[in-house]
């Protein structure tokens, strides 16, 4: 039997949450908590799609069709918006090594709500206010995850 490539991705990401699992098991139970959380559920759908994806299939009748997100956009236009997301991506991660979780999730937040949403002020102090309180209230507070400082942070101890 043949493996399709839908099942060997669906193995590749098993074996992934696997690792997860597998790596984690000397950790503390507060640091494994949350790779744990998301590679359990992860390995059992992993799986699932991986039996799921050997079953041979009927043909499905008709003509397929494909799924396009940008119609109607310019490729230009797609290419922009993309490059654009992406850079909001990265500066993201750039803010989490160098100023670490606590301070870079409201000021990310902060900077896109300004920036790219062009929301207005209140609404951006609220949005801002509510993801500070629900970061530091689940990750902090409740789950006692500690937070190292950035690096920039880290420099001035």
């Amino acid at each position: 039997m043949r493996l399709k490539p839908e099942s060997l991705l669906s193995l590749m990401i098993a074996a992934v949450a696997a690792a997860a699992l597998v790596l984690t098991e000397p950790w503390g139970i507060k640091t494994a908590l949350y790779p744990r959380t998301i590679a359990v559920p992860l390995l059992v759908l992993a799986l699932a799609e991986f039996v799921f994806s050997l079953r041979e299939r009927p043909a499905a009748r008709g003509q397929a069709m494909d799924f396009t997100l940008s119609e109607g956009v310019e490729p230009k236009v797609a290419l922009r918006r993309t490059v654009g997301i992406f850079a909001w991506i990265l500066g993201f991660f750039a803010m989490i090594v160098l100023l670490g979780f606590p301070i870079a999730v409201p000021l990310f937040v902060f900077a896109y709500l300004r920036s790219a949403a062009k929301a207005p002020w209140i609404l951006t102090l609220v949005l801002v206010a509510v993801a500070w309180g629900v970061f530091n209230g689940l990750f902090v507070r409740l789950l006692h995850l500690p937070f190292l400082p950035g690096l920039l942070l880290r420099g001035l101890q």
